[in-house]
Protein backbone atom coordinates (compact mmCIF):
# COMPACT_ATOMS: atom_id res chain seq x y z
CA UNK A 1 0.00 0.00 0.00
CA UNK A 2 1.18 3.15 -0.89
CA UNK A 3 2.21 5.89 1.93
CA UNK A 4 -0.68 7.76 3.52
CA UNK A 5 -3.41 5.12 1.43
CA UNK A 6 -6.22 4.05 3.32
CA UNK A 7 -8.35 1.43 2.85
CA UNK A 8 -11.08 3.43 2.32
CA UNK A 9 -9.35 5.06 -0.83
CA UNK A 10 -10.79 4.34 -4.23
CA UNK A 11 -8.22 1.82 -5.68
CA UNK A 12 -9.25 3.03 -9.33
CA UNK A 13 -8.57 6.55 -9.02
CA UNK A 14 -4.94 4.76 -7.36
CA UNK A 15 -4.01 2.58 -10.50
CA UNK A 16 -5.18 6.08 -12.50
CA UNK A 17 -2.02 8.37 -10.30
CA UNK A 18 -0.05 5.09 -10.22
CA UNK A 19 -0.10 5.26 -14.66
CA UNK A 20 0.50 9.26 -14.61
CA UNK A 21 3.68 8.73 -12.38
CA UNK A 22 5.24 5.85 -14.17
CA UNK A 23 4.87 7.94 -17.01
CA UNK A 24 6.32 10.93 -15.94
CA UNK A 25 9.36 8.95 -13.91
CA UNK A 26 10.15 7.48 -17.37
CA UNK A 27 9.78 10.60 -19.14
CA UNK A 28 7.93 8.81 -21.70
CA UNK A 29 6.38 5.02 -21.76
CA UNK A 30 5.23 2.34 -23.72
CA UNK A 31 2.11 0.39 -22.77
CA UNK A 32 5.12 -2.58 -22.29
CA UNK A 33 7.13 -0.57 -19.91
CA UNK A 34 4.08 0.95 -17.48
CA UNK A 35 2.80 -2.60 -17.68
CA UNK A 36 5.66 -4.06 -16.13
CA UNK A 37 5.69 -1.24 -13.50
CA UNK A 38 1.71 -2.00 -12.24
CA UNK A 39 0.47 -4.72 -10.81
CA UNK A 40 -2.68 -5.17 -13.14
CA UNK A 41 -2.89 -6.89 -16.52
CA UNK A 42 -1.81 -6.22 -19.89
CA UNK A 43 -5.47 -5.20 -21.08
CA UNK A 44 -6.56 -3.17 -18.44
CA UNK A 45 -3.34 -0.82 -18.89
CA UNK A 46 -4.39 -0.91 -22.13
CA UNK A 47 -7.81 0.82 -21.01
CA UNK A 48 -5.91 3.10 -18.30
CA UNK A 49 -3.90 4.25 -20.96
CA UNK A 50 -6.42 5.29 -24.00
CA UNK A 51 -8.86 7.13 -20.96
CA UNK A 52 -6.09 9.78 -19.65
CA UNK A 53 -5.60 9.59 -23.63
CA UNK A 54 -8.75 10.47 -24.53
CA UNK A 55 -9.01 12.99 -21.60
CA UNK A 56 -5.74 14.75 -22.54
CA UNK A 57 -3.89 14.04 -19.75
CA UNK A 58 -1.26 11.81 -22.01
CA UNK A 59 -0.03 12.44 -25.51
CA UNK A 60 1.20 9.51 -27.42
CA UNK A 61 4.43 10.04 -30.02
CA UNK A 62 4.82 6.79 -31.57
CA UNK A 63 4.53 3.65 -29.21
CA UNK A 64 5.31 6.03 -26.43
CA UNK A 65 3.00 8.16 -23.75
CA UNK A 66 3.35 10.97 -22.34
CA UNK A 67 2.45 13.12 -20.00
CA UNK A 68 0.58 15.69 -21.41
CA UNK A 69 0.65 20.10 -20.85
CA UNK A 70 -2.85 19.49 -18.98
CA UNK A 71 -0.19 18.85 -15.73
CA UNK A 72 1.03 22.53 -16.73
CA UNK A 73 -2.45 24.36 -16.17
CA UNK A 74 -3.13 22.33 -13.26
CA UNK A 75 0.07 23.35 -11.51
CA UNK A 76 0.11 26.96 -12.44
CA UNK A 77 -3.57 26.97 -11.05
CA UNK A 78 -2.11 25.44 -7.56
CA UNK A 79 0.89 27.84 -7.87
CA UNK A 80 -1.27 30.87 -8.04
CA UNK A 81 -4.34 29.66 -5.72
CA UNK A 82 -2.04 28.29 -2.79
CA UNK A 83 1.13 30.00 -2.78
CA UNK A 84 2.08 33.80 -2.49
CA UNK A 85 5.11 33.28 -4.72
CA UNK A 86 3.52 36.71 -6.63
CA UNK A 87 4.70 38.81 -2.97
CA UNK A 88 7.24 37.01 -3.00
CA UNK A 89 9.09 37.11 -6.04
CA UNK A 90 10.36 40.88 -5.88
CA UNK A 91 12.49 39.29 -3.39
CA UNK A 92 14.09 36.59 -5.12
CA UNK A 93 15.26 39.12 -7.83
CA UNK A 94 16.47 41.46 -5.32
CA UNK A 95 18.77 38.71 -3.52
CA UNK A 96 19.49 36.99 -6.74
CA UNK A 97 20.34 40.09 -8.53
CA UNK A 98 22.57 41.02 -5.48
CA UNK A 99 24.87 38.13 -5.47
CA UNK A 100 24.66 36.48 -8.59
CA UNK A 101 23.11 32.94 -7.60
CA UNK A 102 19.85 31.35 -7.46
CA UNK A 103 16.99 32.03 -5.28
CA UNK A 104 14.12 30.24 -4.28
CA UNK A 105 10.32 30.18 -2.80
CA UNK A 106 9.93 27.05 -0.62
CA UNK A 107 6.78 25.79 0.68
CA UNK A 108 5.74 23.19 2.85
CA UNK A 109 3.07 20.41 1.92
CA UNK A 110 2.06 17.41 2.99
CA UNK A 111 5.15 17.80 5.38
CA UNK A 112 7.56 17.97 2.52
CA UNK A 113 9.25 20.84 1.21
CA UNK A 114 8.00 22.11 -2.12
CA UNK A 115 10.33 24.29 -4.53
CA UNK A 116 7.31 26.85 -5.98
CA UNK A 117 9.42 29.80 -7.76
CA UNK A 118 12.83 30.83 -8.24
CA UNK A 119 15.00 33.42 -9.77
CA UNK A 120 18.45 32.65 -11.29
CA UNK A 121 21.19 35.36 -11.32
CA UNK A 122 23.94 36.58 -13.67
CA UNK A 123 26.12 33.44 -12.10
CA UNK A 124 24.03 30.49 -12.47
CA UNK A 125 24.98 27.88 -15.27
CA UNK A 126 22.23 25.22 -14.17
CA UNK A 127 19.24 24.61 -11.34
CA UNK A 128 19.77 22.38 -8.37
CA UNK A 129 16.23 21.63 -8.42
CA UNK A 130 13.14 22.58 -10.52
CA UNK A 131 9.75 23.76 -10.03
CA UNK A 132 7.52 21.11 -8.27
CA UNK A 133 10.19 19.23 -6.76
CA UNK A 134 9.51 17.72 -3.30
CA UNK A 135 12.29 17.33 -0.84
CA UNK A 136 12.56 16.61 3.24
CA UNK A 137 12.31 19.28 5.05
CA UNK A 138 14.70 18.77 7.77
CA UNK A 139 17.93 18.48 5.12
CA UNK A 140 17.54 22.10 3.25
CA UNK A 141 17.84 25.61 4.82
CA UNK A 142 14.27 26.64 3.44
CA UNK A 143 13.24 23.60 5.32
CA UNK A 144 14.59 23.89 8.32
CA UNK A 145 13.32 28.08 8.77
CA UNK A 146 9.59 26.57 7.81
CA UNK A 147 9.68 24.12 10.64
CA UNK A 148 11.56 26.00 13.03
CA UNK A 149 8.14 27.85 12.80
CA UNK A 150 5.04 25.30 13.22
CA UNK A 151 4.23 24.05 15.95
CA UNK A 152 6.18 21.43 17.67
CA UNK A 153 3.46 18.73 18.04
CA UNK A 154 3.20 19.21 13.74
CA UNK A 155 7.41 19.01 13.53
CA UNK A 156 7.04 16.11 15.13
CA UNK A 157 4.04 14.62 13.01
CA UNK A 158 6.09 15.05 9.90
CA UNK A 159 9.26 13.50 11.51
CA UNK A 160 6.79 10.66 12.43
CA UNK A 161 6.12 10.54 9.14
CA UNK A 162 8.79 11.01 6.84
CA UNK A 163 11.92 10.34 9.12
CA UNK A 164 15.33 12.44 8.95
CA UNK A 165 17.24 10.30 6.44
CA UNK A 166 20.54 11.04 5.95
CA UNK A 167 21.45 12.85 2.50
CA UNK A 168 25.04 13.36 3.47
CA UNK A 169 27.16 12.63 6.80
CA UNK A 170 26.16 16.12 7.88
CA UNK A 171 22.53 15.57 7.47
CA UNK A 172 21.00 16.32 10.86
CA UNK A 173 19.24 12.68 11.96
CA UNK A 174 18.42 12.39 15.44
CA UNK A 175 15.11 14.00 16.88
CA UNK A 176 17.07 16.19 19.91
CA UNK A 177 19.40 17.49 17.62
CA UNK A 178 16.84 18.55 14.90
CA UNK A 179 14.66 20.49 17.63
CA UNK A 180 18.35 22.41 19.09
CA UNK A 181 19.44 23.36 15.54
CA UNK A 182 15.31 24.44 15.25
CA UNK A 183 15.46 26.66 18.46
CA UNK A 184 18.54 28.22 17.29
CA UNK A 185 16.79 29.00 14.11
CA UNK A 186 13.56 30.79 15.81
CA UNK A 187 16.68 33.03 17.40
CA UNK A 188 18.48 33.69 14.34
CA UNK A 189 15.68 34.19 12.15
CA UNK A 190 17.54 32.25 9.99
CA UNK A 191 18.18 29.01 8.93
CA UNK A 192 21.79 27.50 7.41
CA UNK A 193 22.66 24.48 5.04
CA UNK A 194 25.91 23.07 5.17
CA UNK A 195 26.68 20.28 3.07
CA UNK A 196 23.77 18.65 4.65
CA UNK A 197 21.37 18.00 1.13
CA UNK A 198 24.55 18.02 -1.40
CA UNK A 199 28.07 18.47 0.52
CA UNK A 200 28.71 20.67 -2.60
CA UNK A 201 26.05 23.54 -1.99
CA UNK A 202 26.22 25.69 0.90
CA UNK A 203 22.88 27.84 1.92
CA UNK A 204 20.76 30.41 3.62
CA UNK A 205 17.03 31.06 4.43
CA UNK A 206 14.79 32.90 5.71
CA UNK A 207 10.91 31.90 6.78
CA UNK A 208 8.11 34.24 5.20
CA UNK A 209 5.56 34.65 7.87
CA UNK A 210 2.43 36.94 7.19
CA UNK A 211 0.28 37.42 10.48
CA UNK A 212 0.47 34.16 12.66
CA UNK A 213 1.40 31.77 10.00
CA UNK A 214 4.95 30.85 8.34
CA UNK A 215 3.95 30.43 4.33
CA UNK A 216 6.81 29.60 3.28
CA UNK A 217 10.89 30.45 2.95
CA UNK A 218 13.01 32.47 1.03
CA UNK A 219 16.41 30.08 0.60
CA UNK A 220 19.78 31.09 -1.28
CA UNK A 221 21.57 28.40 -2.53
CA UNK A 222 25.60 28.25 -3.90
CA UNK A 223 28.09 25.84 -4.47
CA UNK A 224 30.85 25.78 -1.22
CA UNK A 225 33.32 26.97 -3.60
CA UNK A 226 31.57 30.45 -4.44
CA UNK A 227 31.24 31.33 -0.85
CA UNK A 228 33.53 32.42 1.54
CA UNK A 229 32.80 31.90 5.53
CA UNK A 230 31.88 35.55 5.70
CA UNK A 231 29.52 35.50 2.92
CA UNK A 232 28.17 32.36 4.22
CA UNK A 233 27.94 33.26 8.16
CA UNK A 234 27.61 37.24 8.22
CA UNK A 235 26.68 39.11 4.36
CA UNK A 236 23.93 36.22 3.16
CA UNK A 237 22.47 36.10 6.28
CA UNK A 238 21.50 39.88 6.40
CA UNK A 239 20.92 39.81 2.48
CA UNK A 240 18.54 37.33 3.05
CA UNK A 241 16.82 38.35 5.89
CA UNK A 242 16.66 41.83 5.45
CA UNK A 243 14.72 40.87 2.04
CA UNK A 244 12.23 38.87 3.61
CA UNK A 245 11.68 41.63 6.34
CA UNK A 246 11.04 43.99 3.78
CA UNK A 247 8.37 41.60 2.39
CA UNK A 248 6.82 40.79 5.63
CA UNK A 249 6.15 44.81 6.35
CA UNK A 250 4.27 44.89 2.49
CA UNK A 251 1.74 42.51 4.09
CA UNK A 252 1.07 44.25 7.15
CA UNK A 253 0.91 47.62 5.08
CA UNK A 254 -1.80 45.68 2.30
CA UNK A 255 -3.45 44.44 6.03
CA UNK A 256 -3.96 47.96 7.29
CA UNK A 257 -4.92 49.07 4.20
Amino acid sequence: MHRGVSERDIKSARNTVDIVEVVRRADGATLTEVAQEIDLARSTVHDYLQTLLGMEYLVKEGDEYHVSLKFLDLGHHSKLSRTAWRQVRPALEEIGDETGEHVWFVVEEYGTAVYVDSYSGSRVLSMFNAPGTREHLHCIAAGKAILAHLPTERVDQIVDRHGLPAHTERTITDRDGLHEELEQVRADEVAFCDGEWRDEIRAVASPVVRGDDVIGAVTFGAPRRRLSETDFYEDLPKLVSGAVNRLELSFRKDATQ
